[in-house]
């Protein structure tokens, strides 16, 4: 079950913090986050915000224990995932039309930033398009099933013998030699 990322809230006080450098450990749940507690679990977010007048610029490391099933096997399996990224925060106004994810509105007047959304959909970008267990990396992969047949003019299937028939009754197998 996975709620969409609008109805939870994964935000960070800026109110407090003076301009420059400042580094922060988060450890919000897999429900703040919108994302699925049975595959996501002990999400971490380390977050670094540069803080200037009338910007703030949140670059982060997502890491979080991902509940995935094998490619090979249907096995279950536990992976570490992990990646970075960076939103910026502005309170000068983005270009009409402008549709960069990467930069936000920041009111002059804001208490904290959003952070859901980017956090949310940088753990689903560090999930593995190819899920192979550790136990089944090593494993051979079978290429041939099932008896090997020695006789190439034989079709590979029966429902094929009147292809080959048709085949066989013409010489030169050119298909248009009746001409």
């Amino acid at each position: 079950m996975t709620t969409d990322a609008r109805d939870t809230v994964f935000r960070v006080r800026i109110a407090p913090l003076p301009d420059g450098l400042h580094q922060e450990t988060h450890r919000p749940t897999a429900d703040d986050l919108g994302l699925d507690p049975e595959v996501f679990s002990d999400v971490e977010v380390d977050l670094r915000l540069d803080v200037a007048d009338r910007r703030v610029l949140a670059a982060y490391t997502a890491r979080a224990t991902a509940r995935l099933e094998c490619d090979r096997t249907l096995d279950l399996y536990d992976e570490r995932v992990e990646a970075d990224h960076a939103v910026l925060f502005t309170a000068d106004a983005p270009a009409e039309g402008d549709t960069d994810d990467d930069v936000q509105p920041l009111t002059d007047d804001a208490l904290a930033i959003d952070l859901t959304a980017p956090v949310h959909d940088t753990l689903l970008l560090a999930l593995p398009l190819r899920r192979v267990s550790p136990a089944a990396r090593d494993a051979e992969i079978p290429t041939a099933f099932g008896v090997a047949d020695n006789d190439d003019d034989a079709p590979a299937d029966a429902r094929w013998a009147a292809l080959q028939a048709l085949r066989s009754a013409d010489p030169d197998g050119d298909p248009d030699s009746s001409d």
